[in-house]
């Protein structure tokens, strides 16, 4: 039986045969090149597996089959220029266990001219000094929880709709330049010591009862 089989897949998959040659990239354009090995010019396409793209002047490893064509396998030499890696289509990364680790000494650039997703059970970020700018931002939580030593935000408009607001401050200094409206159902300052209004003019209405009490009442 096993012998049938291996005589089927025989018939199906005949071996080709290759030979492979080191050459000179003499021209690139178009996912197309030329390789110069010795006295002869080949014509040949990147391989899936060749994940760097070659460029003019690179040492590539060439495999050549006749009823194929060429096939640049990998760049071996490079003098002094970047390396790029070039892919068509998706490109997925699995790791059925252990961790994905990116490093780089002078910087990470992640750039997409559509969406960068990122998903986790848990993120963390940490910097030094971060610099963050979105044209329109939206969050949707449950509860955040922030330790800042000191925060300044400068914004030409901010809007907060929120259903509670509590504040523990030791400090609390609030500089207004033209005018500052409240507008509540009931309005309730309690100070312990002392409690300060003032103004070129104060003006003080109520449409039923004004009410003044204290030991003390000094008007004038």
């Amino acid at each position: 039986m096993r012998n049938n089989v291996a005589r089927k897949v025989a018939r199906q998959i005949e071996p080709e045969a290759a030979y492979q040659e080191v050459g000179r990239v003499v021209r690139a354009a178009g996912g197309a090149f030329v390789v110069a090995s010795g006295a002869a010019e080949l014509e040949a396409r990147r391989a899936v597996s060749c994940m760097v793209e070659p460029e003019t002047d690179d040492v590539v490893l060439v495999a050549v089959l006749p009823a194929r064509g060429a096939y640049i396998l990998a760049v071996l030499e490079r003098q002094g220029r970047d390396v790029s890696v070039v892919l068509e289509g998706d490109l997925h990364v699995k790791l059925p266990s252990g961790r994905f680790v990116v490093g780089a000494a002078e910087g990470v650039t992640f750039a997409s001219g559509k969406e960068v997703g990122v998903v986790a059970g848990e993120l963390k970020v940490n910097a030094r000094l971060g610099s963050v700018f979105v044209e329109s931002l939206s969050y949707l939580g449950t509860a955040v929880q922030a330790e800042i030593e000191r925060a300044k935000v400068k914004a030409a408009a901010f809007d907060a709709s929120v259903e509670r607001v509590v504040q523990r401050v030791k400090r609390a200094y609030r500089f207004v330049e033209e005018i500052e409206q409240l507008r509540a159902e009931r309005v309730d300052y309690v100070a312990k010591k002392n409690m300060s209004l003032r103004g070129e003019n104060t003006l003080v209405t109520a449409e039923e009862l004004v009410k003044l009490d204290g030991a003390q009442i000094h008007l004038g």
